[in-house]
């Protein structure tokens, strides 16, 4: 076995095994305290607001939310948590907040003395009810210092503490977007890429809290490429809760997976890629949802109706392969096509340390094939084909003290040969690095797929990746995060930079840079069949290096 697999061996084994003891019903013979778990949902100046929205959860919640009183550098703030909640509790608590769109953070075990804390912690906690589900989605707990390495985003200017929010609340965010490519693309695109969003989130609640419609549009006008230009409904669904069941009806965002670098198992929603080439953009997906919780973990049922297909850059944008992408004669497997209803199943659980999921998916793949046509007008171009598939996974995060280990792995058929991808790492936090506030986050991950040069719908077949990041914990939410991918065998590598800081209540400063290295750039007089190559996989990206700001302004 290389050295590599032989790192790869404790984070993939330690999943799975507690997976296995969990399943056979054995108990947890682990070093770490199993303490319950308390949900923080934020910091305030305000005794009076503090006090108001901690009645208004305990109400939504059927539990226990308190007002602890900390004193920090700064003064006094007021602390708004749950009392200690064991994992079932905890797991109920938890889904009721994301679907009223709830921000909150995850503590385990005690918090810090309200004699001792400092700002630096009141300022992790310092935030907005009602942050976006995406956001609070991609937090995760650094399991130290007990609250969470990215917290969701302030996504309001109003105070932290209105009550009302709980009832019925409007946000609206406009972003001012602009690239700059240092050389130019294929046939000559802008080297500039200005453009400008807005998103709504729009929820109104009712019947003590226990129904709720949500809206949430997307719109954005790009400058250069016209297929960037694009509108799309990312949510718009109603809710019903019970104590312990929920039913979701409409256009909903549906996010799994625990892995930083490449989302694997996440395969309910669309990828939009014209918004990002991470991925990590998605469309709204026409849907039915029923989520079971109990004590034996939660169980979601899906029936998926409606196919979205994915988006692609024109002929003037950036980020595109060599070849065009003509979407307009894009082919189903199902003689159904869009109208095809898919379905899906995820069971998943809390236990101790350890949080994991199980899946199933069976229907058409938001991955498309693609196959290659000419036209006597258009010319060469590529036709994507949406094929039927079945997909069973696994996705798992174990934190142990500073350190979390991290599974997603799946078995997917329907391309021709069943195949098997996963991926796994850690992450390690260090908490106030170089004498100084800040925690720095040390991830590394390995990407497999067993299809190798035969993987038509991703650059990362059998490549290792490295990531940094960075939380400042200042009240500004300033945070960083650096990526490193490289393929082992063919040396291509793509690098990635992530910042943003809050300016004020209303502003919000993003930078977002990546460099794609280690293959020739392909040029017009090069044949397209150069990028089937095994070690030119990025080769249509290598002109599109790209560094970008946002400023963003919440409403």
């Amino acid at each position: 076995m290389s050295p590599v697999r032989h790192v790869l061996a404790l984070p993939l084994a330690l999943p799975l095994a507690l997976l296995l003891a969990s399943v056979l019903g054995c108990s947890p013979a682990l070093g770490w305290a199993m303490a319950a778990e308390q949900l923080v949902f934020g910091s305030f100046r305000s005794a009076e607001n503090a006090h108001g929205w901690s009645v208004k959860l305990a109400r939504l919640f059927d539990a226990d939310v308190i007002v602890e009183t900390v004193h920090a550098e700064d003064g006094a703030w007021y602390r708004v948590r749950s009392n200690g909640l064991r994992a079932s509790a905890r797991a109920r608590v938890a889904q009721l907040a994301q679907v009223n769109d709830i921000g909150f953070w995850i503590v385990r075990g005690t918090l810090e003395r309200p004699d001792t804390v400092t700002s630096t912690a009141l300022a992790q906690t310092s935030m907005m009810p009602g942050s976006s589900t995406a956001a609070a989605r991609q937090a995760e707990p650094s399991g130290a210092g007990g609250t969470e390495a990215r917290p969701a985003r302030t996504g309001s200017t109003g105070s932290p503490a209105d009550a009302q929010r709980s009832a019925g609340y409007t946000d609206l965010d406009l972003g001012l977007q602009a690239r700059r490519y240092p050389r130019e693309g294929l046939d000559g695109p802008s080297r500039s890429q200005p453009s400008v969003s807005a998103r709504l989130a729009w929820q109104r609640s009712w019947d003590d809290d226990q129904q709720s419609v949500r809206f949430s549009p997307f719109v954005r006008i790009d400058g250069a490429d016209s297929e960037r230009s694009h509108f799309d409904i990312r949510e718009l669904f109603w809710t019903r809760v019970a104590s312990d069941w929920e039913l979701h009806l409409g256009v909903r965002q549906v996010f799994w997976g625990v892995t930083e670098f490449k989302h694997l198992v996440d395969i309910v929603n669309q990828t939009d890629l014209v918004e990002d080439i991470d991925g990590e953009e998605k469309l709204g997906q026409p849907m039915a949802h029923l989520s079971l919780v109990r004590d034996w973990g939660i169980l979601d049922l899906f029936l998926l109706t409606g196919f979205r297909e994915r988006t692609f850059p024109g002929p003037d944008g950036r980020l595109r392969g060599a070849v065009p992408i003509d979407t307009d004669r894009a082919r189903y497997e199902s003689a159904a096509g869009r109208r095809r209803i898919d379905a899906a199943i995820r069971w998943s659980k809390d236990w101790g340390p350890l949080s994991y999921g199980i899946h199933h998916f069976s229907g058409t793949s938001r991955d498309p094939m693609f196959r290659p046509a000419l036209d006597p007008v258009r010319g060469l171009s590529l036709i994507p084909e949406y094929p039927v598939i079945d997909q069973t996974g696994i996705d798992g995060q174990l934190n142990a003290g500073d350190w979390a280990f991290k599974l997603e792995a799946m078995r997917r058929s329907g391309y021709g040969d069943a195949y098997h991808a996963a991926n796994a790492g850690f992450e390690r936090t260090l908490v106030g690095v170089l004498g100084t506030r800040a925690d720095l986050g040390l991830v590394v991950e390995y990407l497999y797929d067993q299809r190798g040069d035969d993987a038509f719908d991703t650059l990362f077949e059998r490549d290792v990746a490295l990531g940094a990041r960075w939380t400042f914990n200042d009240l500004a939410d300033t945070q960083a995060l650096a990526g490193f991918i490289i393929d082992r065998r063919t040396h291509e590598r793509v690098f990635s930079l992530e910042a943003s800081r809050r300016f004020g209540t209303a502003w919000t400063l993003g930078l977002e840079g990546r460099l794609f290295s280690g293959a020739d750039a392909i040029g017009t007089d090069l044949p397209p069949e150069t990028l089937l190559q095994p070690g030119a996989r990025s080769a249509a990206l290598a002109r599109d290096d790209y560094f970008q700001f946002e400023v963003t302004r919440f409403f």
